[in-house]
C-alpha cells in the first residue's frame, strides 16, 4: 500500500507543488505526516529549499509556549524542555551536567548557555530533537557567569552566527570592566573571531532577535546612571557591529525595571517602573527608531512587592494576547477586552527551580548546516 501511495504521488504531483503545499503546513504537522511515504520523509527532512520556503510562509498560529524546567538533585542538575499544551514528557533533555538557560531564539533554533563557572553553549531545534555543542573559545572570561551568547542570521551570507560577549578583566586605571566579543559562524571552517568594537556596559538578561539584529538591556549594576544614554544594546549579524538603540524617555533608567520582548517580529520594551500598571512599547519603525505604546496592562501587585518581581511578560500568542507569568501561574491578557484570565499553573516541587516560559515558533531549519 505504501509503495502504491508513493508511486502515485510521485507521478501525479510535481515535487515543486508538494513543496509549496508543505511550506504552508505547520511545522509540527509536517513532522507527523512525514512517515506517510518515503518521498514526503525525504522532502521534509532533507530538501534544502523547504526550510527557507516554510519560514517565509509561517504564521502566528504556530506560536506555542515552551516551559524550561530546571531539576536539581543531590548529585546532579538537569534541564528539560516541553510544550505547555502536550504531555508531561519533555521534547528535549539536556545533559546531566548543570543548568542551561535560554539566551535567545532565531528561526526556530534556540541558543542555550550553561550557568555557573564552566562555560558551555548549545544550539537546538527542539522539534527535530537536535542538540549541537558549540566549540569552546580559547579566550577565557574572568567572570564566566556574566558571559552572554546570542544566535542570529546573516542575510548576506545566508549563514547562522553566534556572538559571545564576556569579561576580559577589570581596568584598574579607569575603574571599569574590560569587555571582549567574538563571533562564530555555523558551517564555516574556523574558530571564534574577535570583534574590535564592544559594548561599553555588560549585558543583562536574554537577548531578543528581530530584523537580523539581536538586542539586550545593559546591566544596571555595572553602569553609572548619569552616563547611561540608552538601556538597549544591539548587535547586527550582517555588519558584525554593536550599537545602542534610542528608546522612549522613561521614569527610570534602572534596567532592572525593564524587559525586552519579541512582539511578533518587532522589538518590544516592557516598563515596570510605574507601579500600578505595565506599559509595553513597540519599535514600530526600526529605521526611524519610532516607538509607540502598544499595550497598557493594569496590575495590582501584592502589598510592598515591586511589580517586576511578581510579573514577567513572556510574549504575544493567539489573537493579539499577551502571555504573562505570575509567580507559578500563566495568565493571558486580552488586548480586545482588557481582561486577564489564568490558563495554567506551572507544576513545581521541592527539587524543581521556578520554570521559565518562552513563546516559540518551530521551523524546519537543521543544525547540520
Amino acid at each position: 500500500m505504501e509503495e502504491h501511495v508513493e508511486g502515485t504521488m510521485s507521478e501525479s504531483i510535481p515535487t515543486e507543488l508538494i513543496l509549496e503545499i508543505f511550506a504552508r503546513i505547520p511545522t509540527k504537522w509536517l513532522f507527523q505526516i512525514r512517515c506517510i511515504c518515503k518521498q514526503w520523509y525525504n522532502l521534509i527532512n532533507n530538501d534544502p529549499c523547504l526550510p527557507t520556503m516554510h519560514l517565509a510562509q509561517s504564521t502566528t498560529s504556530e506560536e506555542e509556549a515552551l516551559i524550561l524546567t530546571h531539576w536539581f538533585h543531590v548529585k546532579h542538575r538537569k534541564s528539560t524542555l516541553k510544550f505547555i499544551t502536550e504531555s508531561p514528557n519533555p521534547i528535549l533533555e539536556f545533559p546531566n551536567t548543570g543548568r542551561y538557560d535560554l539566551e535567545n531564539s532565531c528561526h526556530g533554533l534556540l541558543c542555550f548557555a550553561k550557568c555557573g563557572k564552566e562555560e558551555e553553549a548549545i544550539l537546538s531545534n527542539p522539534l527535530k530533537h537536535e542538540l549541537h555543542f558549540l566549540p569552546r573559545s580559547t579566550a577565557l572570561s574572568r567572570w564566566p557567569q556574566f558571559t552572554r551568547y546570542g544566535l542570529g542570521f546573516d542575510s548576506s551570507s545566508k549563514m547562522y552566527k553566534i556572538v559571545r560577549i564576556f569579561f576580559r578583566d577589570f581596568d584598574w586605571t579607569n575603574q571599569g570592566y574590560e569587555l571582549s566579543a567574538e563571533v562564530y559562524t555555523m558551517g564555516a571552517v574556523g574558530q571564534w573571531r574577535d570583534i574590535d568594537r564592544v559594548p561599553h556596559y555588560p549585558l543583562y538578561r536574554s537577548g531578543v532577535y528581530t530584523n537580523g539584529i539581536l538586542h539586550w538591556l545593559v546591566n544596571y549594576e555595572f553602569t553609572h546612571d548619569d552616563d547611561l544614554k540608552s538601556m538597549v544594546v544591539s548587535f547586527d549579524f550582517k555588519k558584525e557591529e554593536f550599537n545602542s538603540i534610542p528608546h522612549p524617555e522613561f521614569f527610570s533608567k534602572n534596567s532592572n525595571w525593564f524587559e525586552l520582548v519579541d512582539l511578533r517580529g518587532y522589538l518590544g520594551m516592557v516598563d515596570f517602573s510605574l507601579g500600578t500598571h505595565i506599559e509595553i512599547w513597540k519599535l514600530k519603525d526600526y529605521e526611524k527608531k519610532e516607538w509607540v505604546r502598544e499595550y497598557k496592562i493594569d496590575i495590582h501587585p501584592l502589598d510592598g512587592m515591586p511589580i517586576n518581581q511578581c510579573i514577567e511578560v513572556v510574549g504575544v500568542i493567539g489573537e493579539d494576547e499577551i502571555l504573562l507569568k505570575h509567580f507559578d501561574m500563566l495568565v493571558v491578557y486580552s488586548s480586545k477586552t482588557g481582561g486577564l484570565r489564568s490558563i495554567q499553573t506551572l507544576s513545581g516541587g521541592l527539587d524543581v527551580d521556578t520554570p521559565q516560559v518562552y513563546v516559540y515558533k518551530g521551523s524546519l531549519v537543521s543544525l547540520s548546516l
